[in-house]
Order: C-alpha cells, then sequence, then structure tokens
C-alpha cells in the first residue's frame, strides 16, 4: 500500500504537466491570449515548481517527509480549485503556482518515503516502475487532455488533476508512515545543500543522470515541431512515433526490476552505458549524414532510450546516500537540477533549430560523451 501511495504520487505529477496543454487553444480564444501569454500557465508553474522543491527538502529533513507531503497535497488541491472555479485568466495562473508549489513536496520527497523503507539494491527495481509510471502518466496526459477539452472544455482537465490530487492525497495520509523527527539544526537557508554541492561523488553522479535525461527531453521537447514541421508528419501520425519512444521507455521500466534481478546491477549498468554510446553515436552520424527520415530516427531513439533506464535507475538510490542524514535535500536538488538544466538544453536546442535533425541529433551524441 505504501508503495501503491507513492506510485500516485509519481503518476499525478505526470499529468499535471501535460494534461492542461491541450486546452491552449481555447484559453487563448476564451480570455483573448497571446500564445505567449497562455505559456505562462506552464512557466509560472516550473519555477514555483523548481523553488518549492529547494525547501521542500529542507523541510523534509527537519520536519518529515509525512507532514510535508500532505501539506504539499494539500496546496495543489487548493490551486485545482482555484483553476477550476477561476473567473478570469489571472486566477488560473494563480492556482498553477499553487499546483506548482504543491506539487514540489511530493514529487520530491516521494521517493525518499521508499529510500528509507528499503536498501539501495532494491530501489533500484523500485524506482524502475516509478518511471515507468511516470513515463505512462506524461505520454497519455496529451491525449486524454484532448478528449476532455472537446467533451467538457478547458476546466475538465484541472477538475481531472483536482480528483487526482485527493485521491492521492487519502492515499499518503492513509498509507505514509509515522514521521516524528524534529531536525532543527537542518537549516530552512538554501546553505543546507553545502553538503551535497561540496561532494564530488555527488557531482559525479549527477553529471551523468543529467546528461542521461536531458538527451531524452531535448528530443521530446522539441518533437512535435520536428516531426511535423521539419518531416512533415501529420499530427495524427506524430502521436505514434512520440508514443513509441515514451512507451519504449516505460516498457523497459516495468521490465527493469526482473532485469536488475536476473543480471545484477553491475552487468545491467556496463551494458546499458556501452548501449546508450553505441545509439548515440548512430544518432550522431545520422544527424550530420542529414537522413531526415522519421522512421529511422524514432527506431534509433526507442533503442537510445531502453538502455537509459538502467544507469538512471541505478545511480539515483546511490545519489541519496552520498550524505545519508540529507535524503529529502538531495531529492530535492537532483529534481531541480534535471528540470532547469532540461529547460536550457531545450531552449539552447530550439535557438539553433532550422528544421533538421542535425541539432538534436549532435546533442545527444555530444552529451553522451
Amino acid at each position: 500500500m505504501l508503495f501503491i501511495a507513492v506510485a500516485f504520487i509519481f503518476f499525478l505529477a505526470g499529468m499535471e504537466i501535460d494534461i492542461f496543454i491541450p486546452s491552449y487553444p481555447e484559453l487563448q480564444q476564451k480570455f483573448g491570449l497571446s500564445p505567449a501569454t497562455v505559456q505562462l500557465c506552464l512557466s509560472l508553474n516550473f519555477i514555483t515548481y523548481c523553488i518549492g522543491s529547494l525547501y521542500a527538502g529542507a523541510l523534509g529533513d527537519r520536519y518529515g517527509l509525512r507532514k510535508v507531503i500532505l501539506y504539499g497535497l494539500v496546496i495543489f488541491a487548493v490551486g485545482s480549485i482555484a483553476c477550476v472555479f477561476a473567473p478570469s485568466f489571472s486566477y488560473i495562473l494563480f492556482g498553477r503556482v499553487l499546483q506548482g508549489l504543491g506539487m514540489a513536496a511530493p514529487a520530491s520527497l516521494g521517493y525518499v518515503v521508499i529510500a528509507e523503507r528499503y536498501p539501495p539494491e532494491k530501489q533500484a527495481s523500485m524506482l524502475g516502475t516509478l518511471n515507468g509510471f511516470i513515463t505512462v502518466a506524461m505520454a497519455s496526459a496529451p491525449v486524454i487532455g484532448s478528449y476532455v477539452t472537446i467533451y467538457a472544455g478547458w476546466r475538465g482537465n484541472f477538475v481531472i488533476l483536482l480528483v487526482l490530487s485527493l485521491i492521492a492525497l487519502l492515499a499518503c495520509f492513509f498509507c505514509l508512515p509515522k514521521d516524528n523527527r524534529k531536525m532543527k539544526n537542518v537549516s530552512l537557508s538554501l546553505k543546507t545543500y553545502m553538503p551535497l554541492l561540496e561532494s564530488k561523488t555527488f557531482w559525479k553522479y549527477l553529471t551523468l543522470v543529467c546528461a542521461l535525461i536531458c538527451c531524452y527531453w531535448a528530443f521530446i521537447g522539441m518533437g512535435s515541431i520536428l516531426y511535423v514541421e521539419g518531416f512533415g508528419v501529420s499530427l495524427r501520425d506524430f502521436g505514434f512515433y512520440q508514443g513509441a519512444i515514451a512507451a519504449s521507455f516505460a516498457i523497459v521500466s516495468f521490465l527493469s526490476p526482473k532485469l536488475l534481478s536476473k543480471f545484477g546491477h553491475q552487468k545491467c549498468f556496463k551494458v546499458a552505458i556501452i548501449l546508450v554510446t553505441i545509439f548515440a553515436v548512430l544518432l550522431g552520424i545520422v544527424a550530420i549524414s542529414e537522413i531526415n527520415n522519421p522512421m529511422l530516427i524514432t527506431v534509433l531513439m526507442c533503442l537510445f532510450t531502453m538502455p537509459m533506464v538502467f544507469p538512471v535507475n541505478i545511480l539515483y538510490p546511490l545519489l541519496l546516500e552520498v550524505v545519508p542524514e540529507a535524503k529529502s535535500r538531495a531529492a530535492a536538488l537532483v529534481n531541480v537540477t534535471r528540470l532547469i538544466v532540461s529547460a536550457i538544453c531545450i531552449e539552447v536546442v530550439s535557438y539553433f533549430y532550422d528544421g533538421r535533425f542535425l541539432q538534436l541529433g549532435l546533442t545527444c551524441k555530444s552529451l553522451e560523451k
């Protein structure tokens, strides 16, 4: 039941990002917004999510995981209510800010609950399953959001987030173990992250994890523009291409516990790094050769993405153990770093993007080095 509650948190975190994006055209028309203005729904949510994650990490180590996660879900639910009943766009932005702030704690600290109950060798398998839930949520969110927008309007998507947040709140209230820690020596200042920032081991693991994740998100973030505008793929067919990449990651994530148990962490890690490197080189060759074949690129991205699951899932538990008394702060710092680096990577690639696969292919190749 504890694992199911945490899995539901991760599912909600995946849905929260993308489910309302199909509502953008309706929001623009109803409130007379420019594309840049309607994008504030995402950017303000992202900013408060990052800031909230850093403070959630310190609060989790100081006051306990259960309290911080529950308060975070309450804030998220209040933000969802504000969006559902919003009379103007400014209320929607206010609700999105609360949603970002509220989701910061559950998304950052949810896995720490698991980490404190199981040894690192079991955590990698569990993280694989949790990543599978996130991927499924993020892959299905735009599809669900599209149909909800058609039949229930833009408010319908926020109703779904409200219902999911209330279910997650109840699940966590009854399933998360009591945590009465009071570590008053943990400062709420951002200086409390210095033990992690000063650790070379932490930075080594973090760099590799971020490099792998950024390759994936740079492609996903620019995928619609590349396929639809660059390759001339229809919007309907694009869903299958993008879905295949997300599905490949999700399938291997769900299978990773059995593979890790059968072959061991060390062997899976080494083989995965070799495979990721090989397919990164192949993507670079395709990019330099300017072979703009959507089917070939999708297949290579699937093969590139699948082994990526293992180093990420194996290294993440180790990141939390670098400074044992700062697990919540470590989880928050990893969460914020990967989001910010991914966002910067997408912006850089989009700046140099000229309609070809060249920039994305070389990004995957260079980051894997």
